[in-house]
């Protein structure tokens, strides 16, 4: 039906067209003959009626060619010419004012914000130079000037003041390192503080040397976190822009870092002691001691004995073998490195050696001074310690004994050959000479010198001063079985005998642990804390009447090294 509708109206228009329709009438009258009315009347009807058939088939058919497509037939006739405009050429995307805006170039340059005013820094005049660098090398988003601490400012820089810290440092009160004052009630200190003292001098602790012994104050030392008397720098600021300024200033006004090294004279864990750790009783032969041991940033020692269970005995006088546990223990106690460059470290041969040395670095200890060749017995130990770096080498040099004829020097490591490090003065300089621009400190560990006799033998003196002149600040010794005195030799502190410390042993059982703070000048302190070897070997702190005369014997003969 949908191609029915359009037909109506096309109905429509023919018969609005009948009534000039009288041609066919004419045409009929003058080509035929005439016909009676009636019949010519229904001829008319009878055309009439035929054109709408016609119309109205070809209507259905119309709708018949819709529902069932003929094929299209291409039109004969030009299709006639659109008279509508031309659609516009498109814009290229360069010409669109989006592209101009991206690619045109100002011609001209914005002018430059007016810059803000300087803020200023008030700042003490003792620390204007050290603050200026400091703002020199650093960036912040306003500009600093530095005026005199007594005009207003936007920030100030206060020396033992509220704020916030940017920098501390402690005050000492130092005597002479052979002294024999160690300690000062705080009352006192505040008193020599205020009023000055004969004998003290108050320094500041980076201005501190060797020979000059900082007091405790009430048993505190200058770098314990209680110590009372510190001298410390704050900023004052209610300027946000400030806020920049602190971490600069405690970047570069920090104090030098500091180690702290604590080391003992000879370990033997043979005999008594060695039958009780075997027993399992591990902390017993520094149970005592332990907390000064583990409380140093880095702690020594000398294993004065074979370890493990390999080897036969040398043909030597007194050969000593500790049990394989032994390294246990001595990690337990707090030692981090121990030499093993010593009379007795080959006493069971070359086997136990490296068996002693696989023992102690399965247990952490950095084993020094002996080694599978002679490369690696003067190999240094190397750490880093509070942004510090640290070397440490172990020699032995010894005399030949007397009663068994032996001689050390026979354990020598060689290029093939496991053995010890002998202390040739040319060799202990050529190998700190070789490890000292790698780091920030060397220290040297030796065992030399003469058993029981206070002076130092001329070949310890020859190695121990040979160290510090090739650029090592600290010497540690041993092996006299007796404490020696300390040289402070050509910038570098010389203690040339700690004596024995864990150690089954008919001898003197006075001994001390020895503590040490450097930093990358050197040393900057050090002290002995007294201590006495019981029964059996194991050491103990030494009570106030015993530790008295220890360290008395000790300034005695420190005097005498250095008034040569």
């Amino acid at each position: 039906m949908k191609g029915f509708y359009p037909q109506i109206s096309q109905i429509s228009q023919i018969l609005r067209l009948i009534p000039h329709l009288s041609f066919l009438r004419r045409r009929e009258s003058t080509n035929t003959p005439r016909m009676d009315s009636r019949f010519r009347g229904n001829d008319t009807g009878r055309s009439i009626l035929f054109f709408l058939v016609l119309i109205f088939l070809m209507g259905c058919g119309q709708t018949a060619v819709s529902s069932n497509p003929l094929p299209t037939i291409a039109p004969t006739l030009t299709q006639p010419t659109s008279t509508l405009p031309a659609p516009p050429t498109p814009i290229p995307a360069t010409n669109t004012p989006a592209a101009a805006t991206a690619t045109a170039v100002p011609t001209e340059i914005p002018p430059a914000p007016t810059p803000l005013a300087p803020l200023t820094l008030a700042v003490p005049e003792n620390w204007q130079s050290a603050v200026s660098e400091a703002l020199a090398a650093a960036t912040t988003s306003r500009t600093w000037q530095i005026v005199p601490a007594t005009e207003p400012a936007d920030a100030q820089l206060v020396e033992n003041g509220a704020g916030q810290l940017v920098w501390q440092e402690p005050i000492v009160l130092a005597v002479p390192f052979v002294t024999e004052w160690e300690d000062i009630p705080q009352a006192d200190a505040e008193a020599i503080l205020a009023n000055g003292h004969a004998l003290a001098v108050v320094l500041p602790w980076s201005e501190l040397t060797p020979d000059w012994k900082p007091l405790r104050v009430d048993g505190s030392f200058p770098t314990d976190a209680n110590y009372p008397f510190i001298n410390r720098l704050t900023l004052q600021t209610e300027n946000s822009a400030a806020n920049q300024l602190l971490p600069i200033l405690q970047t570069a006004l920090a104090p030098e870092p500091v180690i702290h090294l604590a080391s003992v004279g000879d370990i033997m864990l043979d005999r008594g002691l060695g039958i009780v750790i075997q027993g399992g009783n591990l902390a017993y032969p520094f149970a005592k001691v332990a907390p000064l041991l583990q409380n140093a940033d880095i702690t020594v020692g000398n294993m004065e004995s074979a370890m493990g269970t390999l080897g036969e005995p040398a043909a030597k006088s007194y050969p000593f073998r500790a049990p394989p546990v032994a390294a246990e223990a001595l990690a337990l106690a707090g030692f981090d490195v121990v030499s093993l460059a010593n009379n007795h470290g080959m006493d069971y041969g070359p086997e136990a050696l490296l068996q002693a040395i696989e023992l102690l670095q399965a247990q952490g200890v950095a084993p020094i001074g002996a080694g599978a060749n002679f490369d690696a017995a003067h190999t240094p130990y190397i750490t880093q310690i509070n942004g510090l770096s640290l070397a440490i080498l172990a020699y032995v040099n010894v005399p030949i004994e007397a009663r068994s004829a032996f001689d050390t020097a026979v354990w020598t490591a060689t290029d093939t050959t496991p053995g010890l490090a002998w202390a040739d003065p040319e060799i202990v300089t050529a190998d700190v000479t070789a490890v000292r621009d790698q780091v920030d400190l060397v220290i040297v560990v030796l065992h030399s010198g003469y058993e029981y006799v206070e002076e130092p033998s001329e070949s310890q003196v020859a190695a121990a001063q040979a160290a510090i002149d090739a650029g090592a600040k600290l010497v540690i010794g041993h092996h006299a079985h007796i404490l020696q005195g300390i040289d402070f030799y050509n910038s570098g502190v010389i203690v040339y005998g700690l004596g024995n410390f864990a150690f089954e042993i008919d001898g003197p059982p006075e001994t001390a642990v020895l503590n040490v703070w450097l930093d990358a000048d050197g040393v900057r302190s050090l002290e002995l804390i007294p201590a006495i070897i019981q029964e059996g070997g194991a050491p103990r702190l030494a009570e106030s009447w015993e530790a008295a005369p220890i360290l008395s014997k000790v300034y005695f003969l420190t005097r005498i090294l250095n008034s040569r």
